[in-house]
């Protein structure tokens, strides 16, 4: 029986769907284009038409996240509420990161990379929106004279510095927490931090 052929772009969706889910139950070093043969029930070579390794395929999904990623926290940032509110909204987004399923994926991913890839490119990016987002609610909390005048770098890095941190030991936990407890970890983080910013009470 011959195989439709499937349009491009049809194509493309489902691989990188099957794809995200394999990636998911199996972690990056164990995932196998075999395995997405099978999955999508595809040949090898109208897989590797498309993609031409995993890491191609890993990299696209990246891509897709990092998007997602810009807009939730470009959203955050253009929220009305009190900056010290958004700070806390903000790490409680943050939190729930670390119930991601690609999180461990992207983690194994990580440890293969050299310091030239331009996968690094993909996941500063990331990085550096939610970097700005931070900066663009501390520079309203200092201008409103709710945050301590420092500089906005120092005060971003401080900020950004608590919940990576915070991030990394929740991953480190060998128990795995609800998305609800790994928010309320990140946010009490922040509570602590807010204490040494805040001109005065405001959360």
């Amino acid at each position: 029986m011959t195989r439709r052929r499937l349009p491009a772009e049809e194509a493309k969706a489902i691989i990188l769907n099957h794809a995200k889910l394999l990636f998911i139950e199996k972690g990056y070093d164990r995932a196998t284009m075999d395995d997405l043969c099978t999955l999508t029930q595809m040949s090898k070579g109208n897989l590797y038409h498309h993609f031409k390794n995993k890491e191609v395929l890993f990299l696209q999904l990246l891509s897709q996240y990092s998007e997602e990623s810009s807009q939730k926290w470009l959203r955050l940032a253009e929220r009305s509420t009190p900056p010290s509110e958004q700070l806390l909204e903000m790490a409680d987004s943050f939190g729930r990161e670390c119930e991601n399923p690609l999180i461990q994926a992207l983690e194994e991913y990580g440890r293969t990379l050299s310091s030239d890839s331009e996968a690094l490119v993909t996941l500063r990016e990331i990085v550096e929106v939610v970097y700005r987002a931070i900066r663009e609610v501390l520079q309203q909390g200092v201008q409103q004279g709710v945050f301590i005048n420092e500089d906005f770098e120092t005060l971003s890095f401080s900020v950004i510095s608590t919940l990576t941190g915070a991030t990394q030991l929740c991953l480190a936990k060998p128990e795995k927490l609800s998305g609800d407890e790994y928010a309320a970890l990140h946010v009490n983080a922040i509570k602590l931090l807010l204490k040494g910013i805040l001109l005065k009470e405001a959360y």
